[in-house]
């Protein structure tokens, strides 16, 4: 697995784009973003909420995006797409074969709304695409 190695990873680059990724999502899914849409879709209610551990929830989001970004570092280095552009199409793609894809398959089967799956899917398609110009760019 060569591959598979940090050399030449930008680590202040893979911060800031994990950091700008993780801002979008928390606008994305805010009042502001598609919140009132993905909860209704998904029958979230207020009460829900209330019980809701959010140190789970962002424990384990902050994590599974700070993989997806780092790898993406890693496979741009390696795949040489050094521009924004070729980080946004990689990112993008990655976003939506791998992330998106995943909530098509696993929502699917839960027989969750096709809207949380549709508003899911784009986060992580714009999340990661977001994620890969900005590498892209340093």
């Amino acid at each position: 697995m060569e591959w598979l190695s940090f050399e030449g990873v930008d680590w202040l680059a893979v911060a800031i784009a994990f950091g700008v990724s993780f801002a979008f999502g928390w606008w994305y899914y805010s009042p502001a973003g598609v919140w009132k849409v993905w909860k209704r879709a998904a029958k979230v209610t207020d009460a829900d909420m209330e019980g809701a551990s959010m140190g789970v929830a962002f424990g384990g989001t902050i994590v599974a995006n700070a993989l997806g970004v780092i790898l993406l570092s890693v496979l741009m280095v390696r795949l040489d797409a050094a521009t924004w552009p070729d980080g946004l199409v990689l990112g993008a793609m990655l976003g939506l074969v791998y992330r998106a894809g995943a909530h098509a398959i696993h929502n699917g089967f839960a027989m969750r709304s096709p809207v949380v799956t549709a508003l899911d899917g784009l986060h992580d398609v714009v999340a990661l695409g977001l994620a890969g110009a900005l590498l892209g760019l340093f």
